[in-house]
């Protein structure tokens, strides 16, 4: 479908947080959880529920009915219901990131978004693709610690190296469950899942708190509600933090996801992936990683191969960079022909989504015209004269 301008929704629908907005945001309006109640309450909503509700995941296990469910909380939440109305037509398009296990499961998304949500047009971009174009580039090795794993891939000119990916059942959330013998008894009272998400939920301000690597941590001590503190001394936070780096069963440590993609990489891919490492996610954010993981990363590079950490403005772009990222590539002119329309979905039913292939073609033409992108500010800017290039040919 092609259009001048196209109003679209950027949603990242994580394993722990959803995060979306509008084109053009630089950070997302609508964050919460990724989870939902048996009556399909969203996020903060079944915080003040009754105990003793189920408390069901988006992705783990993957569920289309949820998923579809959430797609519509999200556009209720940004895109405000008009009093008098049972039901909103959905007029904004949808670029979403692709975080998906299998294929079949973004089809059976795919089907529901066009079927049972009506949104006018959809594409899907998988994460680290868009975590690399919110700092402004078109390839780099990306990491990304995520709630319940973490994700290492190699980008190259916009394209994943699903082949190379490794991922690993280590995230934040298993670095709360650490901190439960040092808090207060009293804080994990209540086995049911209402309450035990509640606690993980403290567990997870403690951790970002406290948790950092070389005594980087913001505080040493935790102030709770009910006037009590809880205190960790620096060898606990580092020992806590230090679980990302230990070797256990299959698992080397986070700086040896990246070194494996690397070294299964193409030979002259591994100096230039070596060169853009980007770290993302919400467990990126522990004081001193980055520099943890330099000095890890340094030794185990390839011959002539010199590793660069790519850095942020700030916490919040690293955070929120397929969000950023998704926001960036739906604001360009040059994209909008991109989108697949509800009637090409019609047409050719799933098939539509080989349309993946078209976007690689797309970014590489679009590389060949050197723009920079070296600021990720200026990205759409530059792309307004992009556009200009392609209508004079």
């Amino acid at each position: 479908m092609i259009s001048d301008e196209i109003l679209s929704v950027v949603a990242d629908i994580g394993q722990l947080y959803l995060k979306s907005g509008f084109t053009g945001d630089d950070c997302p309006r609508y964050c919460t959880f990724s989870k939902c109640t048996e009556s399909f309450q969203f996020g903060d909503e079944f915080l003040g529920v009754k105990p003793n509700q189920n408390i069901y995941d988006v992705l783990l296990p993957f569920n289309p009915e949820l998923y579809e469910k959430c797609v519509d909380s999200i556009y209720k939440a940004i895109q405000p219901q008009p009093k008098g109305m049972e039901t909103q037509p959905k007029e904004l398009s949808l670029l979403l990131a692709n975080n998906f296990q299998t294929k079949a499961d973004l089809q059976k998304v795919v089907e529901r978004i066009f079927e049972n949500l009506s949104i006018p047009n959809f594409f899907t971009v998988r994460n680290p693709v868009l975590s690399t174009f919110s700092a402004g580039r078109s390839s780099a090795l990306v990491l990304d610690i995520g709630a319940y794993q973490s994700q290492a891939a190699a980008v190259h000119e916009g394209y994943t190296l699903i082949k190379q990916t490794v991922t690993a059942p280590i995230g934040g959330e298993q670095l709360n469950e650490l901190l439960a013998p040092h808090v207060p008894a009293s804080l994990l009272v209540g086995k049911d899942p209402t309450s035990l998400f509640k606690q993980n939920n403290q567990l997870r301000d403690i951790k970002e708190a406290l948790i950092g690597f070389d005594g980087q941590g913001a505080v040493t001590k935790y102030d709770l509600q009910d006037g009590n503190s809880i205190q960790l001394s620096t060898s606990d936070t580092i020992e806590i933090a230090e679980k990302l780096f230990q070797h256990k069963d299959n698992f080397k440590g986070i700086d040896h996801m990246l070194i494996d993609v690397v070294n299964s990489s193409l030979a002259d891919l591994k100096s230039s992936l070596c060169g853009s490492v980007l770290v993302t996610g919400g467990s990126s954010a522990i004081p001193g990683l980055m520099n943890k993981l330099n000095n890890k990363l340094q030794p185990l590079a390839p011959s002539l191969c010199k590793i660069k950490l790519i850095q942020y403005p700030s916490t919040q772009n690293r955070q929120h960079s397929v969000f950023i990222g998704g926001s960036i590539l739906a604001s360009l002119s040059s994209f909008q022909s991109m989108w697949i329309g509800k009637g090409e979905y019609q047409e050719q039913g799933l098939s539509c989504l080989d349309r993946n292939v078209c976007f690689i073609c797309y970014l590489k033409f679009y590389q060949s015209h050197r723009y920079s992108y070296q600021i990720y500010t200026q990205f759409i800017i530059l792309s307004q004269s992009f556009s200009q290039d392609i209508q004079k040919q």
